[in-house]
């Protein structure tokens, strides 16, 4: 088990990520297809779980973060333990335990890492990895700021964010301090509610930092009755090199 573990997390770590669920009984039939084909489960799934964690931190090498094992227990006593494995940027990670070998997930087996990919995982480059959030105002109860924070290991280049939301809503024409002042220039609006706001190859949001964007508000007010209770703002966020994210967040007003 111990070198399973190790060969699923290089596996996924060095690909795309996945999810392994212990407990399953999965291979090919007679007619060749792969398919579960019991559910015996494992005994003690909250053990295991556990024993898990401390196994993963040497499972392989680096050690890979953000894996997670979680048990799962069904009424009638029957257990399993899920584990998640998310891609990493760090790689590319050695299977221990006994293999000693550098493991890739394609398709739906575990293979092994032939030396020009092992090669290529070394010389790649850490990526930066854009997360997009609101900062309310408390003195204005319609106004909602927003931020982009580079959670990544890498520089994020040249940045852009795209941003819709639904009337009454409408761009913060007055920018971060009042003055119509963007760190993140804004660029254009070519419908109501769509804007986007971009910097040249020169702008650059390093790891762990941040930068305010204006965000959405209703205007002055006095606002009138029958306003929503909640904004919607959807995004689109990217940078030079990094495939663009698409999301919305959701604020409830009181």
């Amino acid at each position: 088990m111990k070198r399973n573990l190790a060969t699923v997390i290089s596996g996924f770590a060095n690909a795309d990520g996945g999810v392994c669920l212990w407990g399953v009984n999965a291979r090919k039939d007679s007619s060749g297809v792969d398919c579960i084909e019991g559910f015996p489960g494992v005994p003690n799934s909250r053990l295991v779980a556990s024993r898990l964690d401390e196994l993963s931190a040497m499972a392989t090498s680096p050690g890979a973060r953000g894996v997670l094992h979680r048990a799962l227990v069904k009424r009638n006593g029957q257990g399993f333990v899920a584990t998640f494995v998310p891609a990493s940027s760090s790689g590319p990670h050695m299977a221990r335990y006994g293999e000693d070998r550098y493991y890739q997930r394609i398709g739906q087996s575990f293979l092994r890492m032939e030396h020009f990919q092992i090669a290529d995982m070394f010389g790649r480059r850490a990526r930066p990895v854009l997360e997009v959030s609101t900062n309310s105002d408390p003195g204005s109860p319609y106004s909602l700021g927003l931020s982009i924070r580079n959670v990544g290991r890498g520089p994020a280049r040249a940045p852009f964010i795209e941003l819709t939301v639904s009337a009454p809503f409408h761009r913060n024409q007055y920018g971060i301090d009042g003055n119509r002042n963007e760190l993140l220039a804004w660029s254009k609006s070519n419908r109501a509610g769509w804007w986007l706001h971009s910097g040249g190859a020169d702008f650059v949001i390093h790891p762990t930092m941040s930068v305010l964007l204006g965000g959405v508000w209703l205007g002055h007010g006095p606002f009138p009755e029958g306003l929503p209770a909640q904004c919607e703002i959807q995004y689109k966020v990217g940078a030079l090199d990094i495939d663009p994210t698409e999301g919305t967040l959701k604020v409830q007003f009181r």
